[in-house]
């Protein structure tokens, strides 16, 4: 099963540099950012932990939608994603 994602590769307040995953990527309607939606982390190991995957986690629980400002974001990717790797969405969709 093939699935697109799309790899966001952005700069935080603090300057670490953080990746994310997303379904759906835009130009926002605000000036200067750039709409990310669908928020998707892939559950590629329960015995490979790293503590970036924990922050990004814990800071976009519950976030169906953010904005980032164009200048803090470094690189963005379109993935297929070939094999089948859980993907886990940390919000409730009520629709």
């Amino acid at each position: 099963m093939k699935k697109k994602l799309y790899r966001i590769m952005f700069l935080n307040e603090k300057k670490e540099l953080l990746t994310i995953h997303a379904s759906s990527v835009n130009t926002s309607s605000f000036l200067g950012l750039i709409e990310i939606s669908d928020i998707v982390f892939l559950d590629t190991s329960e015995i490979l932990f790293t503590p970036n995957d924990d922050k990004i986690k814990s800071e976009f629980k519950d976030v169906e939608r953010t904005f980032i400002p164009i200048n803090y974001i470094v690189r963005i990717d379109e993935v297929i994603l070939e094999k089948e790797t859980p993907v886990i969405r940390l919000y409730k969709n009520n629709s």
